[in-house]
Parts: structure tokens; sequence; C-alpha cells
């Protein structure tokens, strides 16, 4: 975890504000509207909505089963429970959608003001990591699927400190035997990820943060190669 890494306070606090924004987001869109294609290839919005308020009930369970010592798999029914859900609810009308996401999220805010410091800490078998570590990848999933909606949110959106948090999350990504420069244009920002032949992607900070993430940008990215090298997959959720 970096060590720009907020506080369990501060966090919750830019969680919740995460959640408020995609409940407004939704709001008013009819059920034609919710069915209409996201971001995502292949996905409507109600599969990220769905997404979303199965997202929250998994790191609910993780965090439920932390206070117990039980290490259980992210999802009920694993990776296949997971993709079932989610094609099984995306279908649904537009208010349904918006109350369980609503009520998932409600149920992950209460479980996670129920914590003490000594809980956060507690081991969780997502990422081989901590229950804060689960706040973290939810203020993730928020942010990044309310720019997935396609209803207005975008990367330029995003807080500073959301931007670097995905840079440091996904350094990993940097594709190997590449020394990857990236090289922020509105701020006095440059990190090196990898090792090897360098190659600069250049634009700004929020744009960086949303090329890592596999996301459109807002402005158009400089390389110092023919095309912006190809990213490494996303960490995985779960290692056995």
């Amino acid at each position: 975890m970096s060590d720009r890494a907020p506080s369990p306070h501060d966090l919750t606090r830019l969680v919740s504000a995460a959640h408020a924004l995609v409940l407004d987001l939704l709001d008013g869109l009819d059920d034609e509207r919710m069915a209409r294609p996201s971001a995502l290839p292949g996905w409507t919005r109600g599969h990220v909505v769905q997404h979303l308020a199965d997202n929250a009930r998994a790191f609910d369970r993780q965090a439920r089963c932390a206070l117990r010592g039980e290490l259980v798999d992210v999802y009920d029914g694993g990776q296949r429970g997971r993709d079932l859900s989610i094609e099984r609810g995306a279908s649904r009308a537009s208010a349904p959608l918006r109350e369980d996401l609503r009520g998932a999220q409600r149920d992950l805010e209460e479980t996670w003001a129920s914590l003490t410091p000594r809980d956060w800490r507690r081991p969780v078998r997502f990422r081989s990591a901590t229950v804060l570590d689960t706040a973290l990848a939810r203020w993730r999933e928020a942010e990044i699927h309310a720019v997935d909606l396609a209803v207005g949110y975008r990367p330029r959106d995003w807080s500073r400190a959301f931007a670097l948090h995905v840079l440091d999350f996904l350094a990993a990504r940097a594709p190997e035997g590449v020394r990857l420069v990236l090289r922020a244009t509105d701020e006095d920002h440059t990190r090196s990820l990898g090792e090897g032949d360098p190659v600069e992607v250049s634009g700004p900070l929020r744009d960086l943060a949303a090329w890592m993430a596999g996301r459109d940008t807002d402005a158009s990215l400089a390389t110092t190669a023919a095309a912006p090298p190809d990213l490494g997959p996303w960490p995985p959720a779960q290692r056995d």
C-alpha cells in the first residue's frame, strides 16, 4: 500500500462521497437509459450498477468474515458466481437496480463504521491483503465505474489524490522490458516504472491515470514511441 494512502477515517469519507456521486449520476435514468451501453465493452449501464452493488456486498463480506478470523472468496460462488449475478441482475428495471446499489453501499459503510483501528489491519482473501485494502479498492471501483456509466462524469473530474492513487496501484501494469516514464503536463510530476528501454508517455495527470486504468482519456497523450505501449494485466483480485 502506498505511503500516500489515506487513513481509514479519511478513506471511508472518500468512499462515502464516491457512493453518493454514483447514486446522483443514476438519478433520473429511466429503464431505457439504464439499458444503454456503458463505456465497458459488452456491458450496459445496468451491468455496471449490478457489479457495483455486488462488489459492495463482497467487500462487506470480506470485512465481516475478517472480524471472525475467516478468509473467504471475494465473491460468494467465486468468479462464476460473480459473473452470473451480474448477468442476471443487469436487465432489471432502473429503480430496483438503484435501490439495490443504495442498500449494498449503506450496509458496507455501516460495517466499516463499526471497525476499530486493529480491525482495519485484519487479513482478507482479497489480494491477500487487509480490510483497509478493500476500502482502497472500493474507492477505485466507485470512481472508475462512475466514469464507465457514461453519463457525464469523466477522468478530468477525479481528484488529484485519486489520480495519484491509481498510478500507485497500477504501477505493476508497466510492460516488461520497458522503463515507462509517465510525465504530467499540467503539473510537475514524473514517475518511472519498470526497467528496460525508456518510453515516455505524457499528458494531464488524470489522463495518465485513466490510460493506466484502461479508460479513454479526455486529452490526447503524447509518447516517444510510435504508440503508447501495451500495458500488462490488472492486478488480480484474489491470489491462491
